[in-house]
């Protein structure tokens, strides 16, 4: 069983922002007019691809979960 999930945005030449960590600084999301060093932990969390894909390993397993209790 496996998941994932994307965010997509571009890749800056020059940095932006104090938080984050890595490529933070450099990863602009369109969408939101900043780079992932420039939003705040809680918004990350909310479009990290990683988050997405943990909700979607959560949905996955519920429905395993329910085929097994069925």
């Amino acid at each position: 069983m496996s998941v994932e999930d994307y965010l997509f945005g571009e890749i800056l030449t020059e940095p932006r922002g104090d938080g984050g960590f890595g490529y933070d600084p450099l990863f602009y999301i369109g969408s939101l007019n900043k780079t992932l060093a420039e939003i705040t932990l809680d918004e990350k969390n909310k479009i990290s691809h990683r988050a997405k894909a943990l909700d979607n390993l959560v949905k996955l397993l519920n429905d395993s979960k329910k085929d097994i209790c069925d």
